[in-house]
Parts: C-alpha cells; sequence; structure tokens
C-alpha cells in the first residue's frame, strides 16, 4: 500500500507534536497516511514497551495506515550510510509522495537541537535521494518521492507554508496525550509555574495559525523550490485581515 504522507519523527511523540494536525487534516482529505519512528525512546521517561503501546494508542486516533519503528538507538542516531540505507528502505516500502522529517540544521543543545532531531532530518533528507538509486544496496524498487517538507523549525527560520489544522486540533492534542510517559509522568520535575507540553504545543499552533488568520496551525519548510502552476492557488483561502 502507497502511503500518501510518510512522517519520520526521531522519538515516538516527535511526528505527532511536528505533523499530528497536518496528518488529522490530510486523512479527512482522503490521503493515506504513515508515521516512521526512528527509536523507541528508550532514553526517555517509561520504558520502551509502555512507549510503543503510547504510539499504538496514537495511532489509532490519527487514524494512521501504517505506524513502524526502526530502533536505531535513543541519543545514538548517527547519519551513517547504514541508517541512511535503513529510512530508505522504508521510503522504497510505502512509497510516498511526501516525505516529512526534523529541519536538519538546529542549534545543538536540550529540546529542538537534540542529537536525534537533527540528525533524523540529516538521515531522512539524505534517504530520500538514496531510494531512487537503482544501484543502492537496499531493499525494493527505486522510488523518488515528489517532496520533502521539515518541522521542528528552529527559531528565526520563516516556514515556507503554512497549515490550517483547527478542525483536527482537539483530536491532534488527544493523539498527543496518550504519549502520558512523556508529558504528564509524575516522576518528571517540573516548576509548578511552568507550562505543560501539550499548553507548549497549543502556543505554537496558536503562533502559526494568527500568522494566517486561523486558530491553529502547523508550519513547514522545503528546502527545494515548489512548482506553481497557478498562483493564484496560493491565495484562494486567504481572508484580507482588516
Amino acid at each position: 500500500m502507497a502511503i500518501d504522507v510518510l512522517v519520520f519523527g526521531p522519538h515516538p511523540d516527535d511526528a505527532e507534536i511536528g505533523a499530528g494536525g497536518l496528518l488529522l487534516r490530510m486523512k479527512s482529505l482522503g490521503h493515506t497516511t504513515g508515521i516512521i519512528d526512528m527509536t523507541t525512546g528508550d532514553m526517555g521517561w517509561g520504558t520502551p514497551e509502555l512507549r510503543l503501546e503510547e504510539c499504538e494508542a496514537a495511532a489509532r486516533i490519527l487514524k494512521l495506515d501504517v505506524r513502524e519503528n526502526l530502533d536505531l538507538g535513543d541519543c545514538r542516531i548517527e547519519d551513517t550510510f547504514e541508517n541512511r540505507c535503513k529510512a530508505a528502505t522504508a521510503i522504497r516500502r510505502h512509497r510516498p509522495q511526501i516525505v516529512m522529517a526534523p529541519y536538519y540544521t538546529l542549534p545543538i543543545g536540550r529540546g529542538l537541537g537534540h542529537n536525534d532531531h537533527y540528525k533524523t532530518g540529516q538521515v531522512v533528507a539524505n534517504a530520500y535521494n538514496l531510494a531512487h538509486l537503482r544501484k543502492a544496496p537496499i531493499e525494493g524498487e527505486p522510488h523518488q518521492a515528489k517532496a520533502i517538507f521539515f518541522f521542528f523549525l528552529p527559531p528565526g527560520t520563516w516556514p515556507t507554508f503554512i497549515v490550517d489544522v483547527t478542525d483536527y486540533f482537539d483530536e491532534w492534542m488527544a493523539a498527543l496525550n496518550c504519549h502520558q510517559s512523556q508529558f504528564d509522568n509524575p516522576e518528571r520535575p517540573r516548576p509548578a509555574s511552568a507550562p505543560s507540553p501539550t499548553e507548549s504545543f497549543q502556543s505554537y499552533a496558536r503562533y502559526w495559525g494568527w500568522q494566517i488568520g486561523v486558530r491553529y496551525a502547523q508550519a513547514y519548510l522545503s528546502v527545494a523550490p515548489l512548482k506553481v502552476s497557478d498562483p493564484l492557488n496560493l491565495v484562494r483561502e486567504v481572508v484580507p485581515r482588516p
């Protein structure tokens, strides 16, 4: 079964954070969707087994057609040829039109710049190319996806496009809330005055929504030019600000 939109996430929950609303919107439009988790998140809160159960619960809410885990090792993802081949094999297997991954140019450190976040972007960007090479030593028939888009954009990086996810916000938050081991774990310290993770995600969604005049949205970057036959298609849904 070919998947229209295939999202690669470094850890269980990252694909939901970066593209959960988009995946729900795409599914409502009749497209097939899937997530490839690069690791089991074994260094994080909870156990790998629990995190996989949480992934399954979130996948049901997102109505995914496929969800797989490459188990490359939490905090241990490297942009090696072997890992590129594993990601490229997944691309060949599911033959997506669109591939999505975290942006590979992130400030190194905790949060967005986690090793696995930006290196997943590197691995997948290289696998996106490798998957179409007939002589590549990987299983499956060569496949060239039509585009690769990136999420988890660093501060100051302006997106190429923003997707309205207002109608899918509640389901998106429900999918995120499946990951209780990460977002509502009593063993995880958090100052009483600090916002919860889901409150933070809502703030980002409100910020990007404000940019396009809707309540909630998610933002994405293309590092390659996008072909547009009719520029008016880019503004048909734009409502002029008063």
